[in-house]
């Protein structure tokens, strides 16, 4: 997969962005994930490909649009799983902190993090049960 730059910042947008990606026959757009904070949709632009989406397959082809509101828990990722690449926009909100789930492997993001300096920073890792006072007292 080829990522575009962003091209909404260099405009002066704050809280939204806009990226065009493209994605080679074969690839997939990133592991399937959902969005804990940040509503997207996607504008199919031109190749056709599959919108993996929970746990349904959608084919999708040029001006098929897609939108993952935040919270739903409702994973999705791209495959060009054709011959030819796969091209679309994707527009998003900009929240922070943001939590995404990687339900496949478990794992969760956490971006936009700060520490005592101002410093932003993410982490990615899993989640293991434990007690609210655990470590605390």
């Amino acid at each position: 997969m080829s990522r575009r730059p962003r091209a909404t910042r260099p405009a002066g947008s704050v809280r939204v962005g806009l990226r065009r990606e493209v994605i080679s026959p074969g690839k997939q757009s990133g592991p399937l994930h959902a969005h804990m904070s940040e509503e997207e949709i996607f504008v199919v632009l031109r190749g056709r490909g599959t919108l993996l989406r929970g746990e349904e397959r959608v084919a999708v082809g040029p001006r098929d649009v897609a939108a993952f509101p935040a919270g739903t828990g409702l994973a999705y990722a791209f495959v060009a799983d054709t011959e030819e690449e796969l091209e679309y926009l994707s527009i998003g909100e900009r929240r922070e902190p943001e939590v995404i789930v990687y339900p496949d492997s478990g794992k969760l993001l956490v971006a936009g993090i700060v520490d005592e300096e101002g410093r932003r920073y993410n982490r990615v890792g899993r989640l293991r049960e434990a007690d609210y006072y655990d470590g605390e007292l």
